[in-house]
């Protein structure tokens, strides 16, 4: 299932004027960013990647200046609430290798973030019975996102065991356990809260809420706590 901007983080005005009539928007074409931590970032010279030394707060509200921020949605849990007006970044991590893009003051979306960045990340278009359709190859990376600080709101990641492994979806516990270590790596606290989600909106799915009753709320959580013999799926949390 895919993230739809619009429904995490814009206010209702914007989220119909982005429900219009699809129009082409032009795709980025960028060599390569060498760095393990990137980021795809608009400022006053335009779109472009950029290699980032680590992450800090400052970083992570960046988006603040367009106006990214988490706003309140009929479809989302209530339970978020308590997050609105916190800052708004789209991330994407590369299983295996820990490789990691933000997407900083852009309203692009993660596809266009892992494509160029990333082994074996595509977008193309086929025709299909007919009618022209995106296809989204997002490599080997696992899409999330970020609400808050270093320390305060939450990561969101998308789950799905019975997903493949190149759109861009945690599969498994040890997606999420790589993914946290990685984070942590880079500066998250080990207290930032993390919520397996069913976007495109904010709404916890079951198997987190049976996760975070074992125990398992936070970055630090799923870094540190042995996650042998855990399965998540089906909505079941064995």
């Amino acid at each position: 299932m895919g993230w739809k901007l619009g429904t995490w983080a814009l206010p209702d005005a914007q989220i119909r004027v982005l429900k219009a009539p699809k129009q082409k928007v032009r795709r980025i074409s960028a060599p390569r960013q060498k760095g393990d931590l990137i980021s795809l970032i608009k400022d006053k010279y335009g779109e472009h990647f950029e290699r980032l030394p680590t992450l800090s707060d400052e970083t992570l509200s960046y988006s603040l200046v367009d106006g990214k921020m988490l706003f309140r949605f009929p479809e989302n849990d209530r339970y978020f609430d308590v997050y609105l007006s916190m800052p708004f970044t789209k991330g994407a991590t590369e299983r295996e290798t820990g490789r990691t893009v933000l997407i900083m003051g852009s309203p692009r979306h993660h596809i266009d973030a892992v494509v160029g960045q990333f082994e074996g990340a595509l977008w193309t278009e086929e025709e299909i019975d007919g009618v022209k359709t995106d296809i989204k190859d997002y490599g080997n990376t696992v899409r999330w996102i970020n609400v808050g600080n270093l320390a305060n709101g939450f990561i969101g990641l998308d789950y799905n065991p019975n997903s493949k492994s190149n759109e861009g979806v945690a599969q498994n516990p040890e997606d999420i356990q790589f993914l946290s270590k990685t984070l942590m790596e880079y500066g998250y606290d080990a207290k930032k809260r993390l919520f397996i989600l069913k976007p495109p909106y904010i709404v916890e799915r079951e198997e987190g809420k049976k996760m975070r009753q074992r125990g398992f709320e936070t970055l630090g959580d799923w870094a540190k706590k042995s996650i042998k013999g855990i399965r998540i799926g089906n909505d079941n949390a064995n």
